[in-house]
């Protein structure tokens, strides 16, 4: 995996304290063959699912993702509850996230892996996330318990065919949970 390096880690907990999001450099977990796999429009990965053994590279991701925000946000205690793929086809649009809008859940991310990437709102401007980066954001929840605005972001309406990979982190929950199932696959990959 990836070593997270300190400059990476506190320059994210400086942007998720004072703009509420973040972007980071994706590493290349994904290669065609987990593309051609996944053939349906969604696949949702909750984190204890067994189906994890399918995709290792989405495990690999989603766990990478889930200890950089445990190095960058200790105090808020953050687990991956789920992953989900999205292959949108061209010309596909979505009322709801074609416009500025606000996730629910507590963090959230969006990669895209090819096609248009997700615009985000800072300050009055509307931005694209570069290719090869992954947008970590404040959702609702977390908005509400430290006081940040949400990150508004959007689709980038019809266009091009493209997939995005959105992962959902909530604070972990004091009652025992289901083994995660994720983890387990990404160290069994290394």
């Amino acid at each position: 995996m990836q070593r997270l390096s300190g400059n990476l880690v506190g320059g994210m907990r400086l942007d998720m304290f004072e703009r509420g999001f973040t972007l980071v450099d994706s590493p290349r977990f994904f290669d065609d063959r987990l593309l051609l796999r996944l053939k349906k429009s969604r696949t949702v990965q909750p984190f204890h699912s067994n189906r994890w053994w399918k995709f290792p590279q989405l495990a690999r991701y989603g766990c990478w993702l889930e200890r950089l925000l445990d190095k960058t946000l200790p105090e808020e205690s953050l687990s991956l509850t789920a992953l989900e793929f999205r292959h949108e086809r061209a010309g596909s649009e979505e009322k709801e996230v074609d416009r500025l809008h606000a996730d629910g859940s507590y963090i959230r991310s969006v990669c895209t892996l090819y096609g248009l990437t997700t615009v985000y709102r800072e300050g009055k401007a509307e931005l694209s996330v570069p290719c090869g980066q992954t947008l970590v954001l404040t959702a609702l929840d977390r908005a509400r318990a430290i006081g940040l605005p949400c990150t508004l972001h959007r689709r980038p309406g019809a266009g091009p065919e493209r997939a995005v990979i959105v992962c959902s982190f909530e604070p972990r929950r004091e009652q025992p949970r289901p083994a995660n199932a994720g983890r387990r696959v990404a160290q069994a990959q290394g």
